[in-house]
């Protein structure tokens, strides 16, 4: 039995506090060990936190979980990964077990990040269900288990790819002794998954490399007894699903609202949802079973943003689905945009201020907005137009934020960053 403490990167202090789900994840399958959690976001002093929890349980392996690189929802982009630094070096200095790294944020830039923190002796890349404990078993042979980046004479290495993990035999994530209680303030702080993969094509989006490409989706009968579980052992009535897009396929997410109405368990939940398949049975459907907050991404506001962006939807779609929306009652709702994209002109601009001064004058506190900064990401077709236009140079490290806005119309993203100041955003 090996000791490990998984630890959830910090993030500054200064952003809502998540549960961490995925650690919650990588616990389920580590049964066979003695794990302990911290996550740093929940403590005013996470490094003397970490200090005393190393001293506490004198851990064998210590695996970090980097969800987040950087945030793009503000106008003042904040760098999380600016924090690993000193967490690396804490635990590197209390204790003699390995360090081991995982999660999205470093999956994206795994070989940057083993490189640019020489005291990580380990990486998981991508899913780490079936990795972790095959590495656990291999600490000595780390070149001997598929998805591992590890380090010889000096050099980074990279064992080879493995297969994806097949969601229909993980069980319900672990969340005990994680101190549950205190992220259940907020409809959003709690997660739950039905599915991996995304099979949509926007051009900015890392979902795809992540969790590929082809849905992987969870039976909506045992999601339930999680979403069940949440209820009666832990007390959490509030909840989000973390899908990429929940009501993509339209089938399984039905389903599930199904499943969730017949259960009867009084909870109250928000989702990213597609305008493609937004009808007034479906929504419906959804509100009875505990939707409060309907979430969309269409992230432009003219056919040719759309279309540039890989966005399977059109601008009357975007319409339609909140002419819908607006005449149903019971829920908010939640807009997403970029502030400029690729594709954009003036009047796409100012159509898109249009919708927004239209909707709050329509739906007033129901209806929300958030203009997002296009974060540059590899592995994206993003990457690709960036590149081709310049943002993006040989040999930049994109560990290191950059940002694309369409050349053409770049004054825009500054009148965008006027507005948000005079909105306090």
């Amino acid at each position: 039995m090996i000791k490990v403490l998984l630890v959830q990167s910090y993030l500054g202090g200064a952003e809502q506090i998540v549960f961490p789900l995925g650690i919650s994840c990588l616990k389920s399958v580590l049964t066979a060990h003695e794990v302990s959690v911290i996550d740093l976001n929940l403590h005013k002093e996470p490094i003397q936190a970490l200090k005393e929890h190393i001293t506490a349980v004198k851990p064998d392996v210590t695996g970090i979980s980097l969800r987040n690189i950087d945030s793009t929802n503000k106008r003042t982009v904040v760098f999380y990964y600016n924090h690993l630094a000193e967490t690396v070096k804490t635990i590197k200095a209390n204790s003699q077990g390995k360090i081991i790294i995982g999660g999205s944020g470093f999956s994206m830039f795994a070989r940057e990040i083993m490189e640019d923190q020489r005291d990580i002796d380990l990486g998981v890349f991508l899913e780490g269900e079936r990795t972790f404990p095959l590495l656990l078993e291999n600490l000595t042979r780390p070149e001997k288990v598929p998805s591992v980046f590890y380090r010889k004479n000096d050099e980074v290495l990279f064992s080879g790819a493995g297969g994806q993990v097949d969601v229909s035999d993980t069980g319900i994530p672990d969340r005990g002794g994680m101190s549950i209680d205190r992220y259940n303030t907020t409809r959003d702080s709690i997660g739950v998954e039905t599915k991996r993969g995304c099979g949509l094509n926007c051009i900015y989006c890392i979902y795809g490399f992540l969790n590929g490409k082809k849905l992987r989706l969870k039976d909506p009968v045992r999601v339930i007894d999680e979403i069940e579980n949440l209820v009666n052992v832990h007390g959490v009535k509030k909840f989000t699903f973390v899908d990429s897009v929940f009501n993509v396929p339209q089938k399984h997410a039905e389903d599930i609202c199904k499943e969730l109405s017949k259960r009867a368990l009084g909870v109250v939940w928000s989702a990213w949802f597609s305008e493609k398949n937004l009808t007034r049975d479906f929504v419906n459907l959804a509100l009875d079973a505990g939707c409060k907050n309907i979430i969309l991404s269409p992230d432009g506001f003219s056919d040719t943003v759309l279309k540039t962006l890989g966005k399977n939807i059109n601008k009357q779609d975007v319409l339609d689905s909140f002419e819908l929306l607006k005449s149903m009652k019971g829920f908010e709702v939640s807009y997403n945009f970029f502030k400029n994209p690729p594709g954009q002109d003036i009047s796409a601009f100012l159509a898109m201020i249009r919708f927004y001064l239209s909707a709050k004058a329509q739906m007033g506190s129901r209806v929300h907005f958030e203009f997002n900064s296009m974060r540059i990401e590899p592995h994206t077709k993003l990457f690709d137009i960036a590149r081709r236009e310049g943002f993006v140079k040989d040999g930049d490290n994109l560990l290191y934020p950059k940002y694309y806005t369409n050349p053409k119309t770049r004054y825009i993203e500054g009148i965008f960053n006027g507005l948000l100041r005079l909105k306090g955003m």
